[in-house]
């Protein structure tokens, strides 16, 4: 018998923005959370703050990365709307 086994995968958390999204995006984390994946307000988790409806039990970060995303382009179009929206609400 041979035994093959798989190569280790390790995920890196990459962000499929850049520039002025990406400087917004990390913004609205950090005001939501300290930027931390971690943290929890109430119902509200993560780096960005999400419910558990939108994160379905995985608060990976890149669950919440990729969450957050799909959450804003649907809601606001982009990140730099979503801060603006934030800037005039307190929220996102």
């Amino acid at each position: 018998d041979e035994t093959v086994s798989a190569p280790v995968v390790s995920e890196t958390v990459v962000s499929t923005v850049s520039g002025s999204e990406a400087e917004a995006k990390e913004w609205i984390a950090q005001k939501e959370s300290g930027g931390s994946y971690t943290a929890t307000n109430g119902r509200y988790i993560g780096r960005y703050q999400l419910t558990d409806s939108y994160l379905n039990g995985d608060y990976s970060a890149e669950n919440q990365e990729r969450v957050a995303d799909a959450y804003v382009a649907g809601r606001y179009g982009s990140w730099t709307a979503a801060k603006n929206f934030w800037l005039n609400n307190g929220w996102y």
